[in-house]
């Protein structure tokens, strides 16, 4: 097991179990941050970007696919363009958006906010994320990569954190067909396709930001009314279990990717965790939930 910046002995059962997740699903990386009052406690990188000869080891630079951890990113820009044109969350798209032409019937931005109603819409079933980014750039003027860029990338200097429209060195590779067979996905630049790559560091960082309702180094960043909001949404929600892309649950609410990238977040204990993988599987849904718990033992040890 490589500990090569371990600073507190008490995460190492997390780590370990990281380390057999790597090995039991099939992934070739695996990388562990963790962030407790705003300092790194805990960093961990194991293995290599893919299984072929001559593949980069993995460090704190890899870029790992976060695939439906997006909807975290997508959701925070949908929450910021809401806020800041003070239009109500229960505002219907169709009366909103000038163009394109969609055929949305009665769903509204809490639709998008909260996961429910239809996924696709029209003959050319446009995801939500991809409503989502209309919406942003009807509200705001720029698209959702570019918003999070603005706001969010530049002022905090993340540089790992990138819809890829290009390969680059950094990129990991994930696991996805049956054969085995390593690719990277590359797609729009805009901000609402399955091509959001980050490193663990850089996704813990996005994690403390909203651990800390958009605050960092003590500047504002988002406004705090987005968490308002948040919040609201939670109490008169039928499900208040997923809001803008985080799945809440009593001690904490985290988020994950179906190649098993992974951020979590305990307010009890003021911190957060990212745990990356790169096997592309349907369902990480017992891996969330033994992740979760054992992160949370090791902050009471």
């Amino acid at each position: 097991m490589d500990t090569r910046t371990l600073s507190d002995r008490k995460f190492k059962a997390l780590i370990t179990y990281t380390e057999n997740a790597k090995e039991k699903f099939g992934a070739s990386a695996a990388s562990i941050v963790i962030l407790q009052d705003n300092r790194i406690l805990a960093e961990w990188y194991s293995g290599k970007h893919h299984y072929k000869k001559g593949s980069l080891e993995v460090t704190s630079d890899s870029m790992f696919n976060l695939y439906s951890l997006r909807k975290t990113y997508v959701g925070l820009a949908t929450a910021i363009a809401v806020v800041e044109s003070e239009i109500s969350i229960d505002s219907k798209l169709s009366d909103v958006l000038t163009k394109p032409k969609l055929e949305l019937g009665h769903t509204t931005i809490r639709d998008l906010a909260t996961k429910t109603g239809a996924k696709y819409f029209g003959a050319d079933r446009i995801e939500r994320e991809e409503v989502a980014c209309y919406l942003i750039k009807e509200l705001t003027g720029y698209n959702i990569a570019e918003l999070i860029r603005e706001r969010i990338y530049k002022p905090m200097k993340l540089t790992n954190t990138e819809w890829i429209s290009v390969p680059k060195e950094r990129l990991v590779c994930d696991f996805q067909a049956a054969d085995g067979y390593a690719s990277v996905r590359i797609g729009s630049n805009e901000g609402h396709e399955r091509n959001l790559y980050s490193s663990a560091r850089e996704l813990a960082q996005w994690g403390n930001l909203h651990l800390n309702r958009g605050q960092h180094h003590a500047i504002q960043l988002v406004p705090k009314e987005v968490f308002a909001l948040s919040e609201q949404l939670r109490l008169d929600t039928v499900d208040k279990h997923r809001i803008f892309g985080w799945y809440y649950q009593d001690k904490c609410y985290y988020a994950t990717g179906a190649a098993g990238c992974h951020c979590v977040i305990i307010p009890e204990f003021n911190a957060v965790a990212v745990r990356m993988l790169n096997k592309y599987t349907e369902d990480y849904t017992v891996d969330q939930k033994l992740f979760n718990e054992l992160f949370y033992h090791c902050l009471q040890a």
